[in-house]
């Protein structure tokens, strides 16, 4: 029955009239890893990962769904990565969303979670109002290294601002949070990998579906099984594995009733070479300005 609904909705929703909302993968760094520590199961071949933030834009303002890695990440990781977990954790080809964007004004920045490759790059937009729920508020708080950075969230001056959710269902999920007011990007909760995550749904002029999920997956190989991270990933990463492991399922069950939505897990490159890199829009004809970051995008 559930998937029976979920497809009534994406029906009713690609009978609305398109809406104006336009989404660009800002790749901040690159890193490798091996499949088996990202998903349970995986081989031992090289897994190519990436770091983004996320650009929405839309008539009624333009965000940014999490700020990759920042102009400070040097300084920032070796002030507060453990020496145990900074061999796991290494990026290479750094390049800062605010480079990118070049002077682009973005208002609000709303986080999927805290952890330090997706809140790095909050210091180097000291004017925009930084969006997180009160239970990933408190786990910012409360967090220390390696799952909260001091040097990223303390010390310099963040706008935070709380919000909540509507007791509105959205795909399976009973509370949502739409951001304009007609669908085009819906934020879901997701508490599991952090107290706090989220998702983020996104639906194009063109009438594509994105999710984009955080770390509650770090790589689409685990929907085949629904497949929690490797024992090591989960001990490093999962504030709750009992409850990521309840996301995992559930996304796993959405992809496959809806092959139509396409799931983005925050680190697939495989997944995000596919939709492009800013200064391109997906689903929109190859931009003719030259990418400033030649070794982070290909």
């Amino acid at each position: 029955m559930k998937s029976i609904h979920w497809l009534l909705l994406l029906c009713s929703l690609a009978g609305q009239a398109a809406p104006s909302v336009r989404v660009a993968l800002i790749k901040t760094a690159d890193a490798e890893t091996r499949g088996m520590l990202a998903v349970a199961g995986g081989s031992w071949d090289k897994l190519t990962l990436v770091h983004t933030a996320v650009l929405v834009s839309h008539p009624q303002g333009e965000l940014l769904f999490d700020a990759g890695l920042g102009t400070q990440v040097d300084a920032q990781v070796d002030a507060d990565m453990p020496w145990w977990a900074g061999p796991f954790l290494r990026y290479q080809h750094p390049c800062p969303a605010v480079r990118q964007l070049a002077g682009r004004k973005i208002p609000r920045i709303i986080l999927s979670h805290a952890h330090w490759d997706h809140v790095s790059g909050l210091v180097d937009f000291p004017d925009s109002e930084v969006w997180v729920t009160s239970a990933e508020r408190q786990f910012i708080a409360s967090g220390t290294p390696p799952t909260i950075f001091p040097s990223q969230v303390h010390t310099p001056p963040i706008k935070w601002r709380e919000y909540s959710f509507a007791p509105q269902a959205w795909l399976g999920y009973p509370f949502s949070l739409d951001l304009f007011g007609d669908g085009s990007a819906v934020l879901v909760p997701m508490a599991g990998h952090t107290p706090g995550s989220v998702g983020l749904f996104t639906r194009l002029a063109s009438g594509r579906s994105l999710f984009f999920v955080g770390d509650t997956i770090w790589t689409t190989q685990a929907l085949d099984g629904a497949r929690e991270k490797s024992w090591f990933a989960r001990q490093l990463a999962d504030n709750d594995r009992d409850a990521t492991a309840g996301q995992i399922r559930q996304l796993a069950q959405m992809s496959s009733e809806m092959p139509q939505l396409q799931i983005v897990p925050a680190h697939d490159a495989a997944v995000q070479d596919k939709l492009g890199y800013y200064p391109n829009w997906v689903d929109e004809p190859p931009s003719k300005q030259p990418s400033l970051c030649p070794k982070a995008i290909p």
